[in-house]
């Protein structure tokens, strides 16, 4: 055979491979796996702002079949908060993340026993929980409150929020630094360097002086603090850190707890409102707001003044 007839056949063998491959059928994709958590969220016109959250934070994945306690809010709850579409959508990705995770226990379902145990979140920041003996509600943080009947979706099990858990941070300053209204207390912290030096080890309740605070005691300004003697300042802060852990449910009436530097400070209820009162204190500081947990040993509640040991 001429070498112009095995040209030939190669290019006809060429092209019956070819057409062999064309008409060889791809197999379909494999059909998209939805998890029963996100089926119930997709589903359920009442959790479309949590839907939202959880695509403006990057956090569909957290619903994933898997063996752990959600604590889901529908949207009354969060409407009930000041949460709109408009919020959601305005409010940074990472705050969402933090306030998801957190909302997320790593635990198959929520028995506290009596009193409060302490519950593993994805945030790496513990969840308080007890069981309300008058509501039969869960008691987040002494503040927020969740069904304690969960529905079992998939392997999770699944809480409805009542109200809104309090926000959490891995970090006193990464907690304070969010907080705009404690401004004057975050700066004269980190003058002190007490964080480092004090906060790290044990368990601590800060009782944190506002920012108006700190004016009427003659802080007029955060320059003021920047100038201020720093030993002034340490011991100044050092009054408001109080030894322990208490939640508002918790103090004890009329106590005392004690600040670092050892000194009494009494705890004391007006109108159901707790006060505090160290020996310097003329008239009691007033809670004001709290139940803030940071990392895995400190709660921050927000007073209207200083303590004066």
């Amino acid at each position: 055979m001429q070498k112009r007839d095995w040209t030939w056949v190669g290019v006809l063998t060429g092209l019956f491979f070819i057409g062999f491959l064309s008409c060889k059928k791809t197999p379909p994709p494999k059909p998209i796996q939805i998890t029963p958590l996100q089926t119930l969220v997709n589903s359920d016109t009442s959790l479309t702002l949590f839907h939202e959250m959880l695509i403006d934070a990057n956090d569909v994945g957290l619903l994933k079949d898997t063996t752990a306690s959600l604590l889901i809010p529908t949207n009354a709850v969060l409407r009930q908060a000041g949460y709109t579409n408009v919020l959601i959508d305005s409010t940074s990705s990472f705050v969402l993340d933090e306030m998801l995770r957190y909302n997320y226990v790593l635990a198959p379902n929520i028995s506290p026993d009596s009193g409060y145990t302490s519950y593993p979140t994805l945030l790496g920041v513990p969840l308080y929980i007890e069981q309300d003996t008058a509501s039969g509600l869960l008691l987040l943080n002494a503040n927020a409150t969740a069904g304690s009947s969960p529905m079992t979706v998939g392997k999770a099990s699944v809480y409805f929020l009542v109200t809104l858990v309090p926000p959490a941070a891995d970090s006193l300053p990464a907690l304070l630094q969010s907080d705009s209204t404690l401004s004057f207390f975050t700066t004269a912290l980190a003058i002190t360097n007490l964080y480092d030096s004090t906060l790290l080890t044990g368990s601590y309740t800060i009782l944190a002086p506002v920012n108006s605070a700190f004016i009427q005691a003659g802080y007029d300004s955060l320059g003021a603090i920047d100038s201020a003697n720093v030993d002034t300042l340490i011991a100044l802060v050092q009054g408001q850190i109080i030894k322990g852990f208490y939640l508002t449910n918790s103090f004890p009436i009329p106590g005392p707890v004690f600040d670092v530097l050892g000194d009494a400070v009494t705890v004391g209820l007006n109108n159901g409102v707790l006060q505090f009162s160290a020996s310097g204190n003329s008239i009691p500081v007033n809670w004001l707001s709290g139940n803030l947990i940071s990392g895995s040993n400190i709660v921050v509640h927000r007073t209207d003044g200083l303590l004066s040991p």
